[in-house]
C-alpha cells in the first residue's frame, strides 16, 4: 500500500526497481506477445484481459520492438530478444508495402488486411527507432536493412527540400496530404508538426548510432536545430504546428471558446515539452559526445517552464495542457487531466535535470513527488501496469490499460533511464 511520497533517492530507487519488475516486465510480457499471428496484441482492459480491437498499429508494434530490444540488454534476459525478433518479422512481412515502400499505418491482427494504407513520418520514425535498437542489441541485419529502407523512403517522400524538415502525413504512394484546421478555414498542404519532428529526432539519433551515414548525420543535425531553435519559443515551450515555410500557427486571434475547442493545434503541451528536453540532449550527445550550451539551456528552459506553469503543486505531476490567452498574461490550465505518459516523461526529465544541475533542489523534489504521484494514482496494485489517468479522472471513466496509443514505451524508457541515473551509469550525465 502507498505510504507517502518518498523522501530520498535511495528509497525511490528501491520502489522504482520493484515496480519495474511488477508493473512493466510481469504486466506487459509475455501477455502482449501475439503467439498466434506474430507482433503484439493491442488492447487490454482495466483488469488486463484481452478486449476490444486487436488491429496492429505501426507505432505500437515498433514501440514494443524498441522496448523489448532495450530490455534484453538492460535485464540480460534473452527471452526479450526472442519477443523482439518475432515483432520484427511481423513488421517486415505484414506491414511493409512491397509495391510503394514504407510501412502501412494499420493492419488487422493477422496482418492480412490493410486497414489504413496511409503513411506518416511519425509512424515511420518509430519503425526506424525500433529496428535500429534491434540491430544495436542483437546484430539483426534484416532489421538494419529495413531501418535504412525506411530512412530512404522518408528522404524520397517526406523531406521538404525547399524549406527543410519532414512532412508528416502522406497517402500510400507518398504524396503529401492536406489537413484541415476548421478555425482557419484553410487547407494546409504538408502541414508540419512538433510530434513527428521530435520523434524523427529520436529515430535519427538511434539510427546514427548503428549506421553513421553522412546523410543521416546531416538530417539529425538539421532536425535538432529545427526543434531547438524554431519549435521552442522564448517563454520556454514548444510551438506545435507550422505552415510549410515554418511560420507557426496560432489561434491567439480567436475568441477563448474557439481556442479551447481547437486546442489540439495550439496549446502548451507540458508533457511534450519535458520529453523534448530529453530528446534534444540525447540527439546532441549522439552527435558530439556531449551537448552544447545552447541545447542544454533550451532543454532546461522547457523543464523549468513546465514546472513553473503546469505542475500541480499539491499532488504533483503535470497537467495536460495550458494556453497564454494574453501574451503577457499567465499560462492558464485548460485541461486538468494527468496522463500516464506525461508522468513517465516528467519522471525521466526531472531526474536528468537533478543530475545535471544538482545545485538546484527543485528538480530532485519534483522527481520524488512525481514518483510518489505515480505510486499513488497510476500504479494498479491489483492488476498491474499503469492506468491511463491519475487523480483528476473519474475512476469509472478509466479507459483500456493497453490500446493503440498505449504500449509500454513511455513507462519502460522512464524506468530504465531513471534506474541508470540512480546508479550513476547514464550516458548523458558526465
Amino acid at each position: 500500500m502507498f505510504d507517502g511520497y518518498p523522501s530520498s533517492l535511495p528509497k525511490a530507487r528501491e520502489e522504482i526497481e520493484k515496480s519495474f519488475r511488477s508493473d512493466l516486465l510481469e504486466a506487459w510480457y509475455p501477455d502482449t506477445v501475439d503467439k498466434v499471428y506474430g507482433g503484439y496484441l493491442t488492447s487490454f482492459d482495466e483488469k488486463w484481459n484481452q478486449a476490444g480491437n486487436q488491429d496492429k498499429f505501426l507505432v505500437g508494434q515498433a514501440r514494443h520492438i524498441w522496448v523489448l530490444s532495450e530490455l534484453a540488454d538492460f535485464t540480460g534476459d534473452p527471452v526479450y530478444a526472442t519477443y523482439a525478433e518475432q515483432g520484427v518479422t511481423f513488421l517486415i512481412e505484414s506491414m511493409w508495402d512491397s509495391e510503394y515502400g514504407g510501412f502501412f499505418t494499420l493492419v488487422d491482427r493477422e496482418g492480412r488486411v490493410v486497414v489504413d494504407d496511409s503513411k506518416n513520418a511519425y509512424g515511420m520514425a518509430f519503425a526506424i527507432y525500433g529496428l535500429a535498437s534491434r540491430y544495436a542489441h542483437a546484430g539483426d541485419v534484416q532489421a538494419l536493412e529495413y531501418a535504412k529502407k525506411s530512412f530512404s523512403w522518408l528522404e524520397s517522400h517526406a523531406w521538404d527540400s525547399e524549406h527543410g524538415g519532414y512532412i508528416d502525413t502522406m497517402d500510400r504512394q507518398g504524396n503529401w496530404t492536406a489537413k484541415r484546421i476548421d478555425a482557419f478555414d484553410t487547407d494546409f498542404i504538408g502541414l508540419k508538426d512538433y510530434n513527428s519532428s521530435i520523434h524523427l529526432l529520436e529515430c535519427l539519433a538511434s539510427l546514427y548510432r548503428v549506421w553513421p551515414d553522412p546523410r543521416v548525420e546531416e538530417r539529425l543535425r538539421e532536425v535538432l536545430k529545427l526543434v531547438r531553435d524554431r519549435f521552442v519559443n522564448n517563454k520556454g515551450f514548444l510551438h506545435l504546428y507550422f505552415e510549410r515555410d515554418w511560420s507557426p500557427l496560432s489561434l491567439g486571434q480567436l475568441p477563448r471558446e474557439q481556442i479551447v475547442a481547437n486546442r489540439f493545434f495550439d496549446h502548451v503541451s507540458w508533457g511534450h515539452d519535458v520529453e523534448t528536453a530529453f530528446l534534444m540532449l540525447e540527439a546532441d550527445h549522439v552527435l558530439n559526445g556531449s551537448f552544447s550550451e545552447d541545447t542544454l539551456e533550451t532543454a532546461r528552459s522547457l523543464v523549468d517552464h513546465a514546472l513553473a506553469t503546469g505542475w500541480d503543486q499539491e499532488e504533483g505531476s503535470l497537467f495536460e495542457s495550458g494556453y497564454y490567452f494574453r501574451s503577457e498574461g499567465p499560462c492558464e490550465i485548460i485541461d486538468t487531466d494527468k496522463v500516464w505518459w506525461v508522468a513517465g516523461e516528467s519522471l525521466n526529465a526531472t531526474l536528468l535535470m537533478a543530475k545535471l544541475f544538482p545545485e538546484d533542489e527543485k528538480y530532485e523534489k519534483a522527481f520524488l513527488k512525481q514518483w510518489g504521484y505515480i505510486q499513488k494514482y497510476l500504479l494498479d496494485k491489483e492488476y498491474g501496469a499503469w492506468r491511463n489517468f491519475g487523480d483528476r479522472y473519474e475512476q469509472g471513466q478509466q479507459t483500456f490499460k493497453a490500446h493503440r496509443w498505449k504500449a509500454s514505451y513511455h513507462d519502460a524508457r522512464a524506468y530504465m533511464n531513471v534506474l541508470k541515473m540512480l546508479e550513476d551509469d547514464f550516458e548523458l550525465i558526465p
